[in-house]
C-alpha cells in the first residue's frame, strides 16, 4: 500500500500502537532523549522557526514546539492532526500533502521529520526532500529518523530464521538521498543497537537498568550502521 494511504488510514490509533509495542515504546523513548540533546546543542540560544514535517499526532512536535517561538506542523491525516492540536494549542497546523501543493511558510531554522522515510517509497523520499529542502533556510537543519535500516543486526538475524519484513533504506542510500537533495549529514546517532534478538524484546528486559547501559555500545563509532534505528543531523548546504 502507498504510504499516504497507509498513513490516513492509521490515523488516532498510531499513539496507541507505538505506546503498546514494548520496542517501539522503547525507541520512542530514546529518540527523545536524544533530541532533547540535539536541540539545544544546535540552537544555545533560542530555536526562532520550526516544522514537523509529517507530524502525525505530534510526538515530536510537542516536544520541539516548547524550545521554538513559531512552530508549524504538517501532515496528511486529518484525524491526526486532530490530535496533534489538542497536543500543542499553540501550533500552526496544516493539513496538505507538500509534495503535491506549496506550503505557504517563510523559510524555517529547523525541520524534523520522524518514521517517515524509512516507510515511504524512494520517489517519495525524494519528493519530500527537495520540497523541504526549499522549506528550509540556508545552513538550517533537518532531523530524521531510519527505523527500517537492512543492515542492523536485528533484521540480519531476523532474516536468517525466516522473517519476512523488506527494509530497503540502508544508510548508504539515505546518504545519498539527502546529498542529492542539497543535504550533509553532520552526526548520526545509533539507536538499540544491543537488541539484536526477539527474546529481549520485553518490557522488563527494555526497561532495565542493563539496558541503559548496553544502549551505550550504540554511541561507538560507526555502529549507527548496524543499529535499527538512528537519528541523524543533516545541514542544508544548497
Amino acid at each position: 500500500m502507498d504510504y499516504r494511504e497507509s498513513h490516513k488510514q492509521r490515523g488516532c490509533s498510531y499513539d496507541k500502537y507505538l505506546t503498546d509495542e514494548p520496542f517501539d515504546a522503547y525507541m520512542t523513548e530514546i529518540e527523545h532523549n536524544i533530541l532533547r540533546k540535539i536541540i539545544p546543542s544546535l540552537f544555545p540560544n533560542t530555536l526562532p522557526t520550526y516544522l514537523d514535517f509529517a507530524c502525525g499526532t505530534a510526538r515530536i512536535t510537542s516536544l520541539v514546539s516548547p524550545l521554538t517561538k513559531h512552530s508549524f506542523g504538517v501532515d496528511i491525516s486529518e484525524s491526526m492532526l486532530e490530535k496533534a492540536k489538542e497536543k500543542c494549542p499553540s501550533t500552526t497546523f496544516v493539513h496538505k500533502d507538500i509534495t503535491k501543493e506549496s506550503l505557504d511558510i517563510e523559510p524555517v531554522d529547523l525541520i524534523t521529520s520522524f518514521r517517515f522515510f524509512g516507510n515511504a517509497q524512494d520517489s517519495l523520499r525524494s519528493e519530500a526532500l527537495a520540497k523541504l529542502n526549499k522549506l528550509l533556510k540556508k545552513d538550517g537543519y533537518l532531523l530524521i529518523n531510519n527505523h527500517r535500516n537492512p543492515w542492523s543486526l536485528k533484521y540480519i538475524l531476523g532474516r536468517i530464521t525466516g522473517g519476512e519484513s523488506e527494509l530497503d533504506l540502508s544508510p548508504r542510500k539515505l546518504q545519498n538521498l539527502l546529498n542529492k537533495n542539497g543535504f550533509r549529514i553532520k552526526k548520526t546517532y545509533g539507536i538499540g543497537t544491543w537488541v539484536f534478538r526477539n527474546s529481549l524484546i520485553n518490557s522488563r528486559r527494555l526497561n532495565s537498568k542493563l539496558a541503559r547501559y548496553l544502549e551505550l555500545l550504540s554511541k561507538l563509532p560507526g555502529v549507527h550502521l548496524i543499529s535499527p534505528d538512528a537519528v541523524i543531523i543533516a545541514q542544508k548546504y544548497k
